[in-house]
């Protein structure tokens, strides 16, 4: 019979055991590593954006590969419904422009293995940062992943919003998914417009708001639809009383049976002026100019909020004031250009996002043309391409989208362009879009061609983010167009 072993002795087994597979996951680690680097250089070498295969190689060969990297001295996350791309690149360019170095998935990856990719291209091969302030987007749903191992200084949230109903369902699931994981500790910076997204992360103490009181819309609400995401007071169930709405659920509300209401922001737009050029944040009690970057509402939220976090972060108002100066809002989200006779708009219109493509109709309509009586063109290159490629059909967001923007008589010309150009064609109809301003075109490629530019020298071409190549496209045939007839 073998003598039976001491507690020690099991103990130093115990602690073997535990020391190999420490060295087994660093060992996993390290080639993890080594083989996403390489995959990263040999995709860039074959000219391609290479912003989420390294990620998917290390996650597979390491899957807590995310627990290994070490984060930067400040770590930002952006994680909002939509804007997200607008609010972290503007950060991030900001932050360069004042001398730190930044990490930041810039192409919009969001999702678990496009932060991994982020951080691994910028980090040495044992895992540590090179760069002093991480600055990630991420998707909501891919949150519980991404929280789990890494814990921001500060978070953002812009906006909480119905999107992609067949991945995200309610807002009350994602909701449920951001207040899972994230530490009390983390610094919150939240859209005090937004009761949804003000209400997120009730444990969290430092928390700061920022919001726009200047230009409320006349008589309270809006036109643009009736889709609201919060009705009923989350406190006590009563119908909300609503001061005034922008879209969606954007604007202020109290509940008149428990006296709940929208937060006061900290970071308040209280003035815009669109002749100058410029909007006016207040914060303290002080008044703080800025350039405007883009006129739409929905940026001059999204620039408060880079305010509120770049102050927060511990810049000071000079130093984002001049940055702001030269700051632009990246091109795959909005850029805008004069060729000859022609002025040419590209804007995101997220598909699957009902909020988000009914602002973009709605700034098109909004749009002041180059002569009073000139009218614009409009090409819609929105399609979930993943429906005609075997996901589960469904076209509901476009009936939660409002298209009564497109009726606006200064837009002459809609072309719907894709598969689904039918779908879209249908459902301006139904907003009640004159048919004679309707043209359809089944493929994404051809639409631009169906502009009548002899007749629109105004053109929007409003594409999705899965069809930026195709919108960059229709953006340079309408740009050699303009060329041309110089």
């Amino acid at each position: 019979m073998k003598p039976e072993k001491s507690g020690c002795v099991r103990e130093r087994s115990r602690f073997g055991r535990y020391k190999e597979v420490i060295m087994m996951s660093k060992i996993r680690f390290y080639f993890a590593m080594a083989a996403a680097k390489l995959t990263y250089r040999l995709l860039r070498i074959c000219g391609r954006a290479a912003t989420h295969t390294p990620g998917a190689v290390a996650v597979r060969l390491c899957p807590d590969f995310l627990g290994h990297l070490k984060k930067p001295e400040t770590l930002i996350c952006v994680t909002v419904t939509y804007c997200k791309t607008t609010v972290s690149n503007l950060l991030a360019s900001i932050l360069q422009d004042n001398g730190y170095t930044v990490t930041n998935n810039s192409y919009g990856s969001n999702i678990y293995e496009g932060v991994i990719y982020a951080l691994l291209t910028d980090a040495t091969f044992s895992g540590k940062p090179k760069k002093q302030v991480g600055v990630l987007e991420v998707d909501e749903r891919s949150s519980l992943k991404v929280y789990k191992y890494l814990t921001p200084d500060i978070l953002i949230c812009n906006n909480i919003m119905r999107d992609s109903l067949k991945r995200n369902a309610h807002t009350d699931f994602i909701c449920y998914i951001l207040n899972k994981q994230l530490p009390e500790s983390v610094k919150v910076v939240l859209n005090a417009d937004d009761l949804i997204c003000s209400g997120l992360f009730p444990n969290n103490t430092d928390r700061t708001y920022f919001g726009v009181s200047a230009e409320k819309p006349e008589n309270g609400v809006s036109t643009d639809g009736a889709l609201r995401d919060i009705v009923y007071c989350p406190e006590c169930g009563a119908r909300l009383e609503t001061e005034y709405v922008r879209y969606n659920h954007i604007g202020r509300h109290h509940c008149p049976a428990c006296g709940f209401a929208s937060p006061r922001p900290d970071y308040d737009v209280t003035a815009i002026d669109r002749e100058k050029g410029t909007f006016t944040v207040t914060h303290n009690g002080e008044n703080e100019e800025y350039k405007i970057i883009n006129d739409n509402i929905i940026n001059i939220y999204n620039s408060c909020a880079v305010i509120s976090v770049l102050h927060t972060f511990g810049m000071d108002y000079g130093q984002i004031r001049r940055s702001f100066e030269t700051a632009k809002i990246v091109s795959s989200r909005f850029d805008i250009k004069k060729v000859g006779e022609y002025t040419i708009v590209g804007q995101l219109a997220k598909g699957q996002n009902p909020v988000a493509c009914a602002m973009a109709y709605r700034y098109a309509a909004s749009f002041q043309t180059s002569s009073p009586d000139a009218k614009k063109g409009v090409l819609v290159l929105v399609d979930d391409v993943g429906d005609n490629t075997g996901n589960s059909e469904s076209t509901c967001w476009l009936y939660d989208c409002d298209y009564s923007a497109l009726c606006d008589p200064s837009i002459g010309q809609i072309v719907f362009s894709g598969p689904r150009c039918l779908d879209h064609r249908l459902r301006a109809l139904m907003a009640g879009v004159d048919a004679s301003k309707i043209v359809t075109c089944p493929t994404f490629d051809g639409g631009v061609g169906l502009l009548d530019t002899e007749k629109y020298k105004d053109l929007f071409v409003l594409f999705d983010p899965y069809l930026i190549e195709e919108g960059n496209a229709a953006k340079r045939f309408l740009e050699e167009k303009g060329g041309a007839a110089q």
